[in-house]
């Protein structure tokens, strides 16, 4: 032990007894930051495995979910896509239609955002829905959509018929 006077007159004095407590203390926290071998071991192979997991895919993972498409995660919701095409003669060309399903609603766009119908799902599975376009000389034509959900979720599509006056086209949707 030493001793030393400073100059305010307060004396220092070592004490090894709280030195070895001191290494001890470090020592305790010390095993505690560094992992064993056989963890550390382990880190590694999770790692690796992990990683060559990752690598070994062929295609993106997230592909479905990035795509655009919507998939059937609860019913018919979602996004349908498919062909409008007229019946009758000189009821204009095919076209690609649109149809967004929600809660017991839809709304079908048959030529690419020129109308819009609004409808209602019944519990079967049948779409009834319609437009009504005011026309000059104080009348108004008529656009009725009468459809239905068939098949199951993996293959379901959207069968239908649209009417407007005396042109009907056939349609069919599929999800998109």
């Amino acid at each position: 032990m030493e001793l030393r006077k400073l100059s305010s007159g307060l004396a220092l004095r070592l004490d090894l007894a709280i030195i070895s407590r001191l290494i001890q203390e470090v020592g305790v926290f010390g095993q505690a930051f560094f992992p064993k071998y056989c963890c550390l071991l382990l880190s590694v192979a999770h790692s690796v495995v992990c990683l060559s997991l990752l690598a070994s895919c062929a295609d993106d993972p997230g592909e479905a979910l990035q795509s655009g498409r919507v998939l059937a995660w609860a019913g018919p919701e979602g996004r349908w896509v498919g062909p409008v095409t007229p019946v009758d003669p000189g009821c204009g060309v095919r076209t690609t239609g649109l149809m967004s399903i929600g809660n017991a609603a839809f709304a079908f766009d048959p030529f690419q955002s020129t109308q819009v119908l609004h409808g209602k799902i019944g519990p079967a599975g049948d779409l009834k829905g319609e437009v009504v376009r005011p026309i000059p000389g104080g009348r108004s034509a008529v656009m009725d959509f009468l459809g239905q959900i068939e098949g199951t979720e993996g293959n379901a599509r959207v069968v239908g018929t649209l009417t407007s006056g005396r042109c009907h086209w056939g349609v069919t949707l599929l999800r998109g």
